[in-house]
């Protein structure tokens, strides 16, 4: 059997409610949006894609290591931004300021962690929150709509701790997917 996994990190309820305020606002704009579930956010750390049951055993090994060796860190969702994809929906997403390098050094740790055993692992990591997506249209029509979004005023939400990466299970139906959660794995406390 195989399992369809992701590494994330999942932001607390007053993220969540921050983003659905968000949405309703952005919503107003009328635009070809499919708006993501709030309780679906996440930041995506790693995709790892179908795994068999015989690398669940490693992999959770290697996930309790790395997260044993990181110190918790703070994030702030800061800016609203748009990536436009030419031949996909493009994405709606928050941006993160706070401890980005220490964010970017467990990311890596757990590719490097990860690559022996022949996982995916991202050419370019950017950490976000996608909160929606834009249907695709034509392309000049497309970019008006991004920049009506962009042009919005955002303001940042409240500072986070993160405390624990997640090993999730994505399930792909007709009408969406849905994730389960397979695992936490808690970072240590900051010393104080």
């Amino acid at each position: 059997m195989t399992h369809r996994l992701f590494i994330a990190i999942d932001p607390p309820p007053s993220i969540r409610s921050g983003v659905r305020r968000l949405q309703s606002r952005l919503a107003h704009l009328d635009l070809p949006v499919n708006w993501e579930d709030t309780d679906k956010l996440h930041l995506t750390l790693n995709f790892l894609g179908r795994i068999p049951d015989q690398n669940l055993g490693p992999i959770t090994t290697t996930l309790t290591r790395v997260a044993a060796a990181m110190t918790q860190f703070s994030l702030e969702p800061m800016f609203l931004e748009t990536l436009y994809q030419r031949h996909d929906n493009s994405i709606i997403y928050i941006g993160f300021a706070g401890d980005i390098d220490l964010l970017k050094k467990m990311q890596k740790s757990l590719s490097l962690s990860l690559s022996h055993l022949s996982l995916p692992q991202p050419r370019r990591f950017l950490p976000h929150l996608t909160i929606g997506r834009l249907k695709r249209t034509d392309p000049t029509l497309t970019k008006r709509y991004l920049d009506q979004i962009r042009a919005q005023n955002f303001r940042p939400l409240p500072v986070f701790t993160v405390d624990k990466i997640i090993l999730y299970e994505s399930f792909l139906t007709k009408a969406g997917s849905h994730y389960q959660k397979v695992r936490e794995f808690m970072l240590k406390r900051a010393n104080l």
